[in-house]
Formats: structure tokens, C-alpha cells, sequence
């Protein structure tokens, strides 16, 4: 991942601030998405991990063997960003039935041992460790006070830096284009499956990561999935650079929309955009999502939120992530985050949310869904 040296240092100067303001002594990261935010390394499946921060001091990193070992034999240079990095050969790492890794004894010399630390015990970022693995730290080092990590980590993956701004417009340039490229060899009788193929075949052309997943695409009523006459394309999601996702929705119709498709199509966009224009610094995620549902009552048509819970737009980085646009979240909106809104109705073809890539800025949010293919309901003659 080529992400400047520079943004780790950032990134680990302001866990220590938000640390600081939660009373934490130490942060332990285990989940592999954290865990790679925060190091630059990669967490194999299967392979615990964990980078181990105290407040003051150097930091420690804790991983399988692997990567280093493929640098070593293919003789790749890597940049490494935690200089002391403890290396296990593989799992299991011996024949006891838990192991902590290596991590009690980084604790005691970082002086930690009696100290209030943070690590994954909400509901997300998840514990990237089995329980008998952290019951077994708990028990080497029973004088910690542990608490839940999620405060610091998201703290600091919400708002993003503009590097990270500039990977997630550069996604979603590729994405809209290699959704453009797609949609103009559509006709009918294609199948939802060669969609994808097509759509994933344009990322790895423009430059998109190779692991970006497929789109989604439904709304194909034919046997076996082909699109016929009448039938709308929905497609969501979208490629990631560097891991930075994009994720959108576009849609197109098979044929002539009727005066209905158009109708409902235009008309979740002009409500989308009237959404995106109350998202701004210091307004709560529940007054966008409260003010959205407002308008929704104001149709006919069948509101997908009938639930609190139900969200209509979530952060977006590395995943999908907080802030969540529904009646139960409590953040406010800050400048630097990225965020997707998506109000959602249920139409007779399926699901209609109309959905957009925003930053929020200063006084706005700034849309980067991508200009090659625009939020219009597209025609497949």
C-alpha cells in the first residue's frame, strides 16, 4: 500500500489526543482493518495480529512471519513504520490451548501492566483475537483496567485525512468510469452476472485494487438473471484504491421508462439532495436522518426506514463505517468525514436508494461520487 510514511506518524499523534481525553494509558489494536490503518501492514486471516501504543513511548507491532519472509525471498524493499515488530512463525504458535501473542510482556515493558488500556470490546471494530487468546493476556496481566477502544479508533477513521480524500475521489473517477464503459455495451439479454464480470474486468484496467469487489447488481427478471424489457439495472457499490472504497448507486432501464420509473427515479434524487444539503459540520446524524424521513412522508411511496435502526447513509473509508444516518446514532457531523447518503423506497422493481459519495467540508459536503456517469435514470436501447 503506498500510503505516505507521514500519515502514520499523523494518525498515531491523534489516537494519543483522543487516548488522552478517554484516559487511556495504552490502546491495544487487533482488529485487522485498524490494525493495518495504524502500522501499514496487512493481518493474514487466521493469523492474529496487534500494534500496542502506549500514551508516551515507542510503539510495538505483533504478526505472523509471513509477509516478511515473502519480502525477504522475492527481495522487496518495504517501509516499515513500527520499528519494534515481534514476529511469531505460525499458528498455532505452540501446543498450549491459548497463547496472548507475545502482547503481556510489550505491556510490562511499556510499564502498562497496572494501567487503564483500550482494545476492541464494543461492537465494532471487532477483537481480531479468539476469547481464550484474551482471556489468557487478562490473566498474565491481571492489574489492567480494560477498556473499550472504539472511542480512540473511530476518533481517528472518521475524519479523513486529505490523502485519504484524494484515494477515495480517485475510486470513485474509476469506479463511475468503469461503470460507464459497462453500461454502454448493455442490452438486452444480458445477465446480472456478466455485468459484474464486465464491471470488475474495467477495474482492473483503470487501475483499480485487484481485491475490489463486485458491485452488486439485481433487477433482472429473466430466468437465470437476464435483464428483459422493462427490467431496471440497480448497481451499488463500487472499486477500492489503496483499500479506499467508493460506493454509490446508479441505475438504467431496459427500454423506454414508464411515466412511474421516472417519476420515483427523479424524485429520490431531488430528495437526496435536499438531504445532502443539511449535512454540515455540527449537525447530528439523527437530525439528517429525522429530516429525510419528513420527506419521505410527504409521498406516497413506501419508505424502507419503518425502523429507527434503519439507516440511510453511513461513513465510508476503508469500510463502511460510522457515522450512521439513522435515528439512533449519536455523532456529529465534522468536516473531513466521509459519508454516503441513501434514502430508500421499495418500488415495484426492487429497492430505490438513490446514493452519493460526499466529504464534508467547512460549509458543505463535497460530492466526489465521479463525473463519468451521472445520478440520471440511464436508457438501454
Amino acid at each position: 500500500m503506498s500510503v505516505p510514511r507521514e500519515e502514520y506518524g499523523e494518525r498515531i499523534s491523534r489516537a494519543r489526543m483522543h487516548m488522552s481525553a478517554a484516559g487511556m494509558d495504552g490502546l491495544i489494536v487487533t482488529d485487522p482493518v485498524s490494525f493495518q490503518y495504524f502500522t501499514g501492514e496487512k493481518a493474514s486471516a487466521g493469523r492474529p495480529a496487534a500494534f500496542v501504543l502506549p500514551a508516551s513511548g515507542e510503539p510495538a507491532l505483533i504478526n505472523w512471519s509471513g509477509p516478511d519472509m515473502f519480502a525477504r525471498v522475492y527481495r522487496q524493499n518495504r517501509t516499515l513504520v513500527v520499528a519494534d515488530r515481534r514476529i511469531y512463525p505460525e499458528v498455532p504458535l505452540n501446543k498450549l490451548a491459548s497463547t496472548d501473542w507475545g502482547v503481556a510482556e510489550v505491556l510490562v515493558e511499556r510499564g502498562l501492566a497496572h494501567g487503564r488500556v483500550g482494545i476492541e470490546l464494543g461492537t465494532e471494530p471487532l477483537l481480531g483475537w479468539a476469547v481464550a487468546d484474551f482471556e489468557s493476556l487478562r490473566s498474565k496481566v491481571p492489574q489492567i483496567s480494560w477498556v473499550d477502544s472504539s472511542p480512540v479508533v473511530w476518533a481517528c477513521r472518521m475524519i479523513k485525512s486529505e490523502w485519504e480524500i484524494s484515494q477515495l475521489k480517485t475510486a470513485c473517477s474509476l469506479g463511475s468510469l468503469a461503470w460507464k464503459r459497462c453500461f454502454e455495451r448493455l442490452q438486452p439479454g444480458v445477465t446480472q452476472r456478466e455485468v459484474q464480470r464486465w464491471i470488475l474486468a474495467h477495474y482492473a484496467e483503470l487501475g483499480a485494487d485487484l481485491d475490489s469487489p463486485p458491485p452488486m447488481v439485481l433487477g433482472a427478471t429473466g430466468k437465470g438473471g437476464v435483464f428483459q424489457s422493462g427490467d431496471i439495472l440497480y448497481v451499488d457499490g463500487g472499486c477500492s484504491v489503496n483499500g479506499y472504497k467508493m460506493d454509490i448507486t446508479r441505475r438504467a432501464v431496459f427500454g423506454p421508462p414508464s411515466p412511474r420509473q421516472r417519476a420515483e427515479h427523479d424524485g429520490m434524487w431531488e430528495i437526496l439532495f435536499k438531504v445532502m444539503d443539511r449535512i454540515r459540520p455540527g449537525v447530528t446524524t439523527a437530525s439528517i436522518f429525522e429530516f429525510s424521513q419528513s420527506l419521505l412522508a410527504a409521498t406516497q411511496w413506501t419508505n424502507y426506514s419503518d425502523h429507527p435502526a434503519k439507516r440511510i447513509g453511513h461513513g465510508i473509508g476503508l469500510t463502511s463505517e460510522p457515522p450512521y444516518i439513522n435515528a439512533f446514532d449519536e455523532h456529529v457531523i465534522q468536516e473531513g468525514m466521509s459519508i454516503t447518503p441513501e434514502p430508500k423506497i421499495e418500488t415495484q422493481e426492487g429497492l430505490l436508494n438513490a446514493e452519493e459519495h460526499v466529504i464534508v467540508r467547512a460549509d458543505c459536503c463535497e460530492v466526489i461520487s465521479g463525473d463519468a456517469l451521472d445520478w440520471t435514470l440511464h436508457t438501454i436501447s
